[in-house]
């Protein structure tokens, strides 16, 4: 039975608390032979409360992107006597007792900029090469994020695997009319309407929703936890007659009942490192008009409306197109359900522990 020490202090954080919950909830199921420690600040305990003889949870309030967090896993990791440690996000912490695997998500930190400004870049920009120079393997969640991994840290492409996430169809799939026709009232959705969900950071291009909304005068629903970025970059340059909602999402079946009552999915995002939206809309039966930039390509595939973000003509063109034509919608239902078939989280979890199987018998 192996031991596995896991870092999961970011499992309430975005996209990479989904990677990792469904990480775990695949291992459990497929029994994989060996024990997981998984540490986490106390807060967060209950969400790791799976009930497994599998995982122990450790404790662990050292705050993410502190310093303290560096030097904080080595003693514990010794004292479970730890074969390997996976952390996944960039921060590798100093002094590991075992080896270890790290998924490096994308490079967005490096390409717009992180927190922190300067000293965050330089920051970010240290620790992603540490991470590349001495962990074993480099998990990364698309080809996309491989090459620009590879462009940055170019010493070590033979560590780099990419292993695609995915969609938890048990979860986010088509809903009875019924309860979304009683979601739709209960949360006073208009009757037909675009929806964006996620951060509006600047990768994510959330300026573009203002041209949508003002140019076609679609409403457009935003699920997103960035009120201040909503209220003061995108509410006051709407048009007058131009409609923007903000909506809060408490969890994953509300986002599913949310991807059931809309009419189609806007993404228009610079830079993804996979762009786990698109695939859970399509999942619930959802047309999607998305970015063709970065990693996305390789999510949708033909499954979706693709437009250059650059090019407003071109994103307007393909969100009218969908809007107005039923059948355009109906084909891209079909495609995009199709499509979240070649994801499954159990294929992707097996995966990456076999990559740690042969980290520990080289």
């Amino acid at each position: 039975m192996i031991k596995i020490g896991i870092d999961c202090r970011k499992i309430n954080d975005g996209g990479i608390g989904v990677y990792l919950k469904n990480l775990l909830i695949s291992w459990r199921d497929l029994k994989v032979p060996a024990r997981f420690y998984l540490f986490c600040i106390q807060d967060d305990m209950a969400v790791l409360d799976f009930p497994s003889d599998a995982f122990e949870i450790i404790p662990h309030d050292y705050p993410k992107y502190s310093f303290s967090e560096l030097f904080s896993f080595s003693k514990p990791l010794a004292r479970i006597e730890a074969k390997l440690f996976f952390t996944p996000h960039y921060i590798l912490p100093l002094n590991l007792p075992c080896p270890a695997v790290v998924t490096i998500h994308d490079l967005i930190h490096l390409l717009y900029g992180a927190r922190g400004g300067i000293a965050g870049k330089s920051y970010a920009k240290y620790m992603l090469r540490r991470a590349c120079m001495k962990a074993e393997v480099i998990l990364t969640d698309s080809a996309n994020s491989s090459r620009d991994i590879n462009y940055f840290f170019p010493k070590w492409p033979n560590k780099v695997r990419v292993v695609y996430p995915a969609v938890d169809k048990n979860i986010f799939k088509r809903l009875s009319q019924s309860d979304v026709a009683e979601f739709r009232k209960a949360m006073s959705l208009p009757e037909e309407f675009a929806l964006y969900t996620g951060a509006l950071k600047p990768h994510k291009n959330p300026l573009a929703l203002v041209e949508i909304a003002n140019e076609t005068k679609i409403p457009i629903v935003v699920a997103t936890m960035d009120r201040e970025i909503f209220d003061q970059k995108l509410t006051p340059r709407l048009n007058e007659g131009s409609r923007i909602l903000k909506i809060d999402i408490k969890d994953d079946h509300q986002m599913s009942l949310l991807y059931n009552s809309a009419k189609l999915l806007i993404f228009p995002s610079f830079y993804e490192g996979f762009g786990l939206p698109p695939l859970e809309a399509m999942a619930c039966g959802l047309p999607v008009v998305c970015s063709n930039s970065s990693s996305l390509p390789e999510v949708v595939g033909d499954a979706a409306l693709t437009f250059d973000p650059k090019n407003g003509s071109d994103m307007l063109q393909k969100i009218n197109l969908c809007w107005r034509d039923k059948k355009t919608r109906d084909i891209l239902k079909a495609k995009g359900e199709s499509r979240t078939g070649l994801f499954c989280w159990r294929d992707s979890a097996s995966r990456i522990f076999e990559i740690f199987e042969r980290i520990l018998t080289r």
